[in-house]
């Protein structure tokens, strides 16, 4: 790596994160890329029985899941 692009990464590193965003774009214009458009994170709602909580483990090794 050359020594401009280590002092940019540098540079980049210490920057606050409100400054981020403005300085990708720039980046990415320069490129001539189109930004990444990331899916929002699945958020869902369950209604269960009220012990249900207290039986998450128990469900779950009953369904195979061994990773408890």
């Amino acid at each position: 790596m050359s020594v401009m692009r280590e002092e940019l990464h540098h540079l980049v590193d210490r920057l606050p994160e409100e400054k981020v965003a403005p300085l990708l774009r720039l980046v990415r214009d320069q490129l001539g890329e189109q930004p990444i458009i990331r899916d929002l994170p699945f958020i869902g709602m369950l209604e269960a029985e009220p012990d249900f909580a207290e039986r998450s483990e128990e469900i779950l090794r009953s369904e195979g899941n061994h990773s408890l």
